[in-house]
């Protein structure tokens, strides 16, 4: 029967400690702790700071945190559905072009209201005025008997030198509408000019519901960089 000898390691100590395993160094690195959260888990002030620096997604989940809300705020006060969608749009669009301007050391939630509610303050402002002229001034050749979107003036007098602005802002606000580009300009003046619904848009253009409003936040956007006189 035959016994199995051990061999012995003859070579050198340095060659046998070649040999050992290879030990992993690690790196700790410091990383800012707001970089590590998803966007649903920052609050309104990071997700805010995230946008201003031009991270468009903290922008859209903002949008979904406070849309509901906002629109329950408005339903509240203004038993108009239509109204109550466009001053939803209207609100995150002011957020929007304001970004640069908010006040960082201010709660978000009470500044995005404090929009909201100014623009219901404008809305029942220009419901109770007793003058007014439209979009359809604009568009008369083309859309006999379309019903209108009023845009209004305070004024209660024919005088003339009011008439004579009226017309350069009708005239001025043909030319805004005009330099839109289509993609933009068919469902704002579908909306704004011939008042009609987000339904009967998304059927007349043929996108969903929710791409008509996301072409008119848009288009509003555009009407108000072309036209910035408040109407």
């Amino acid at each position: 029967m035959k016994t199995k000898t051990k061999r012995r390691y003859t070579g050198s100590p340095r060659r046998l400690a070649e040999v050992r395993p290879i030990e992993l160094r690690t790196e700790v690195v410091s990383v800012d702790s707001n970089t590590t959260k998803s966007l649903d888990e920052l609050t309104d002030e990071q997700l805010f700071a995230r946008y201003q620096a031009g991270e468009d997604d903290a922008f859209r989940v903002i949008v979904a945190r406070y849309e509901p809300s906002i629109k329950g705020f408005l339903h509240k006060r203004l038993k108009d559905e239509e109204r109550v969608e466009d001053l939803t749009q209207d609100t995150f669009l002011r957020v929007h072009r304001a970004r640069q301007r908010y006040d960082a050391s201010r709660k978000f939630s009470t500044w995005i209201y404090t929009i909201a509610s100014n623009l219901l303050k404008n809305e029942y402002r220009n419901r109770s005025r007793k003058r007014e002229t439209s979009f359809t001034d604009l568009r008369r050749e083309s859309m006999q008997g379309a019903p209108s979107r009023p845009v209004e003036f305070e004024s209660d007098t024919a005088d003339p030198e009011r008439i004579a602005y009226q017309h350069e802002l009708r005239e001025a606000i043909r030319d805004a509408i005009e330099r839109m580009d289509e993609h933009h300009r068919v469902p704002f003046v579908m909306r704004e000019v011939e008042d009609r619904t987000y339904e009967e848009i998304s059927e007349a253009i043929g996108v969903p519901v929710g791409t008509v409003k996301s072409r008119l936040f848009r288009a509003r956007n555009a009407f108000q960089q072309l036209f910035p006189v408040p109407v």
